[in-house]
């Protein structure tokens, strides 16, 4: 490589050499590609196009666009392409670091942050082929896999207005297990190409979450609009539906003990906690009343279990046991209001 000498005043050699920890050198060259380069957005939508024809490259570049630890970008692409893609990744992350765009959460042109610019380039000139992918995947899939992605759904349907959104594994397993009466994997789900799975891990939090990324989530609304069109023929649960619940006594009194919309319990002594809530509340239906109910609502697309997990004592904050969510569904949410009202039960 050829050698370029730069001349800097005393005074900013002494001020450089204190800051031990940068490589000047790098910084150096970092500043020449910028300036060589063209301004971000401009070097975006060049490595955008350079890999457009290659559908690999470009999905893995849209992973890494979301910030996620190299390690399941790995995965994930495994998962989706059923082969390794290690060598892939690295290159990417190579060219990233290359064209000075290795930070996804480095601010540049009018506010965007890198990640945001890739995402939404990709939007641009991409991302219909990895769409169309996604969908022929599912349709492809089980019929097993296909209900855990409308379980997914039911999870997400008060979120499909955002660029993207996340949900942990553990709640989205357990429902779908139930429904489908099976044992389940969500990266079944992964290997569609509908999500993408990441760990977080700081002081307060250490769990798996699995993203959906923006052509996830609007995959996801043209399926409600049409499920049978991705191979899934499920729908959501009807007014009828809700009111024969209703008017059958344990339903009622599993909703009654729901306070009408949601209710927290233990993972870890969740038939203890439940037992002890029924009793305390007077509400006349045994444990295994309850799971009997449970199952029946969750098979009626009524009912979700969610997870909350497991936050450490840190700082000011308290630790907190990792808990269970059940909640009603979106589309029984919507209408069991009124449908509560109309029988004299909460509908808070």
């Amino acid at each position: 490589m050829p050698r370029v000498t730069v001349r800097v005043p005393d005074q900013m050699k002494e001020e450089m050499d204190k800051e031990e920890d940068i490589n000047w050198s790098e910084h150096i060259r970092k500043s020449i590609r910028e300036r060589l380069g063209g301004s971000p957005s401009r070097k975006i939508q060049k490595m955008v196009g350079d890999y457009q024809s290659n559908l690999d490259r470009l999905w893995i570049l849209h992973m890494f666009s979301y910030g996620m630890s190299k390690r399941y970008i790995y995965e994930t692409a495994e998962e989706i392409f059923g082969e390794e893609k290690d060598e892939v990744v690295d290159d990417i992350e190579s060219d990233l670091k290359e064209r000075g765009m290795e930070n996804m959460y480095d601010e540049i042109e009018e506010g965007l942050k890198v990640g945001d610019t890739i995402q939404n380039t990709v939007a641009s000139y991409g991302i219909s082929k990895i769409k169309e992918h996604v969908k022929e995947s599912i349709k492809d899939s089980p019929r097993e896999v296909r209900d855990g992605i409308y379980i997914l759904s039911l999870y997400v349907r008060d979120r499909l207005d955002r660029e993207s959104t996340s949900v942990n594994p553990e709640g989205v397993e357990r429902t779908w297990e139930i429904f489908s009466g099976s044992e389940v994997d969500i990266d079944d789900i992964v290997s569609t190409g509908l999500i993408y799975k990441n760990h977080y891990n700081s002081n307060a939090y250490n769990h798996w979450y699995y993203k959906i990324p923006d052509y996830g989530l609007e995959l996801i609304e043209e399926m409600i609009s049409d499920s049978s069109d991705f191979g899934i023929y499920h729908s959501d649960p009807k007014k009828s539906t809700l009111r024969d619940l209703i008017n059958e006594e344990k339903s009622r009194d599993f909703l009654s003990w729901m306070n009408g919309s949601s209710r927290y319990v233990s993972t870890y002594s969740e038939e203890e906690d439940v037992e002890d809530q029924l009793e305390g509340e007077d509400i006349d239906l045994t444990f295994e009343e309850f799971t009997e109910v449970r199952e029946k609502l969750i098979q009626d697309q009524v009912l979700l279990i969610d997870y909350s997990p497991h936050r450490s004592s840190t700082g000011n904050r308290s630790s907190r046991p990792a808990r269970w969510a059940y909640k009603l569904t979106q589309p029984a949410l919507d209408d069991m209001p009124e449908i509560l009202l109309e029988n004299g039960l909460p509908a808070q």
